[in-house]
């Protein structure tokens, strides 16, 4: 079955099956054959944003909001049993032994199994100040007759960011900030929320119409159903260009020398005891760009297939994330689970040396040891939220490839206390600990005094909380905000006094290089 068959059946199938789960709940499910091949969502998505947006649309949406993920992944599995033996020693106890675990192509990797499109809020905040988010956040409840076991997470709720913030920690902070009424000023934060959704599932090869109340579903059903001709019409997968987007060639704010002098400075601070690691990050910037920003999305997702990715339609920005850590995800019975990222090098287009890299990486002393510091200090921001004596380290150095890059990635999980809201969990850990460094209090502020520019949405979290009670955010990184005609990309890596200068500089590059490549790589076509 073609591509363009598969969307048409997936229009027809929307018109034809209702199953209704409750008087508070529609949902609209497809019904793919078994033997249909995987299926990448993310073309028909676009689609629907270009639709929504379109001023001739029925529902006249807008604020478009997709999550996306991949469910393929690198076809590589090595096998390794790494030397570790971390130079540090903090107060961590695994619950299992430790060890480099490379996922395949043939895995299915659950925080990969979702995606989901939905456009047209009903309710839109933007923040400016630290007080009235957290006046917000504390207003956030979970409607009882929506919260229960369901399989897809989202289904409605708030979908938004937290940008970075500079110092002191966003929610926590004690200072008095009055709000900033230039709209065109950066947000602290921006959330709106979202009646329905369209999930796709990577697993089942089936998209879900969902929403809460059941209008809010019918109303986009109806909208689905005005546009199937245009949903129907043929799409070019395989060579999938934005015809309309040219970017200028991204620019460094810091030229080598620029980020030199940062590195030996936060070395000072390293020796001097005031931090054992600190995230040092520079800017890479596009002056001026045509087109529309979601045009990006394709072909970044194809080069980079994100576990945690995003396009956001904000008030003054857009943002498109190819993020392939998660901050903190909740479930609906409350379990907490973080996911950070420290230790990384590069991929090879060659086996051999690419599994050199990785064995490489997997006995690395230094990167254990840089991934064991944000483990410590993730232990500590979940236990603020957590049942006592929950907290567990469930995996430790688990190796993640992706297409540019390998990772080692740890897994921490913790049970929430029923006193504590999903909103106010995030609060207690954010930002994510391996974009800042440790202790993070000192390492922001100097990431404060050192770095060229303030960070805005970059290493901020993206993600939602939805009316199942289910939240989850990523980390924003690997993610281009496009604002006042600009694209701003970051890079960057966590120092410690075994770092070398001239290699985390090639690092922080190569975290981005493939994306910046393929923005300035995408021209008028003229089709």
């Amino acid at each position: 079955m073609s591509y363009n068959d598969l969307l048409w059946q997936f229009s027809t199938s929307l018109l034809g099956i209702y199953l209704m789960n409750s008087s508070d709940s529609f949902t609209i499910n497809t019904v793919n054959s078994c033997e249909l091949p995987p299926l990448n969502s993310t073309p028909l998505f676009i689609q629907l944003i270009k639709l929504s947006q379109s001023p001739e649309s029925p529902l006249s949406l807008s604020d478009t909001s997709l999550l996306i993920s991949s469910a393929i992944e690198p076809d590589i599995k090595p096998d390794i049993k790494p030397d570790i033996k971390p130079d540090i020693k903090p107060d961590i106890k695994p619950d299992i032994k430790p060890g480099i675990i490379s996922k395949t192509a043939s895995t299915k990797n659950n925080d990969r199994r979702f995606s989901y499109f939905s456009a047209n809020p009903s309710n839109k905040r933007l923040f400016y100040c630290p007080e009235a988010l957290d006046t917000w956040q504390q207003s956030i409840q979970i409607d009882s007759n929506t919260k229960g076991d369901t399989a897809i997470p989202f289904h409605s709720g708030w979908i938004g960011y937290f940008a970075y913030p500079q110092s002191t920690p966003l929610i926590n902070s004690s200072a008095t900030t009055k709000a900033n009424n230039n709209q065109s000023a950066a947000a602290i934060a921006e959330f709106n929320y979202y009646p329905w959704s369209i999930c796709f599932d990577h697993f089942e090869n089936r998209y879900h119409l969902l929403g809460n109340p059941d209008q809010a579903a019918r109303d986009a059903f109806y909208w689905l159903q005005s546009e199937h001709s245009k949903i129907s019409e043929p799409v070019n997968t395989t060579s999938f260009k934005a015809s309309t987007f040219k970017a200028s060639a991204f620019k460094p704010r810091w030229h080598k020398n620029d980020y030199r002098k940062a590195f030996f400075k936060v070395q000072d601070y390293l020796i001097a005891g005031d931090c054992y690691q600190v995230n040092l990050t520079h800017p890479f910037i596009s002056e001026q760009y045509k087109g529309a920003a979601i045009d990006t999305l394709k072909p970044l997702f194809d080069a980079l297939k994100p576990s945690f990715g995003c396009y956001f339609q904000g008030k003054n920005c857009e943002l498109v994330s190819m993020s392939p850590e998660r901050f903190i995800s909740i479930d609906n019975t409350g379990k907490l689970q973080a996911k950070p990222i420290k230790g990384t090098i590069k991929r090879s287009a060659n086996k051999l040396v690419d599994n050199a890299l990785i064995t490489e990486l997997a006995n690395s002393a230094k990167n254990q040891a840089e991934n064991l510091m944000i483990v410590d200090l993730l232990r500590n921001d979940l236990s603020i939220s957590a049942i006592p004596g929950s907290v567990k380290v469930d995996k430790l150095f688990e190796l993640e490839s992706h297409p540019n890059v390998h990772h080692l990635v740890s897994t921490i999980s913790a049970q929430l206390r029923s006193d504590i809201s999903p909103a106010k969990a995030i609060s207690h850990a954010f930002p994510g600990g391996s974009i800042t460094g440790a202790p993070k209090k000192r390492a922001m502020e100097i990431i404060d005094e050192l770095e060229v520019q303030p960070r805005s949405l970059y290493c901020g979290s993206f993600g939602y909380f939805s009316d199942s009670g289910h939240t989850d955010f990523n980390i924003l990184i690997r993610s281009l905000e496009f604002r006042d005609g600009s694209i701003t990309c970051w890079g960057g890596g966590g120092i410690t006094v075994d770092s070398d200068c001239d290699e985390e500089y090639e690092e922080s590059l190569t975290k981005i290089r493939r994306i910046m490549d393929v923005v300035e790589g995408l021209e008028v076509t003229g089709q």
